[in-house]
């Protein structure tokens, strides 16, 4: 997982309600080493983190893979490529484990998207 310039928090068990305006007034905080890339974490347990990735028109976000780890992602504004997809608002992907994934072609707004990343829990049982 990229780092992400947020403090390390352990929001667990805790309720939370974030209004619109909650969610405007977190920081975007930049994305190490991703330029024109930002994140806010919504929420965040030990290596578990929920929250909004912004990618600005012109910049990418470079392929990466996480080996041990899934995320979700829904895009809920503007457009962009991602596993070699075109979406827009509304479109939802799933990465598993060990897949490469970036955003590339950026739409002239921009893109944001929603998302998860959630370790692999190891010994889970699937039944």
């Amino acid at each position: 997982m990229t780092q992400l310039a947020s403090p390390v928090r352990d929001d667990l068990g805790r309720l939370m309600v974030l209004a619109t305006s909650d969610v405007e007034a977190i920081a975007w905080e930049p994305m190490a080493e991703q330029t024109g890339v930002f994140s806010k974490v919504l929420w965040r347990s030990g290596d578990v983190a929920i929250g909004l990735i912004r990618v600005e028109a012109g910049a990418e976000k470079a392929a990466h893979v996480h080996h041990g780890a899934h995320h979700h992602i829904w895009v809920v504004d503007g457009a962009a490529t991602m596993v070699g997809e075109p979406l827009t608002a509304g479109s939802y992907v799933y990465v598993p484990p060990g897949v490469l994934h970036e955003v590339t072609d950026v739409g002239p707004q921009g893109v944001t998207f929603f998302y998860t990343y959630r370790p692999v829990e190891l010994g889970a049982d699937r039944s």
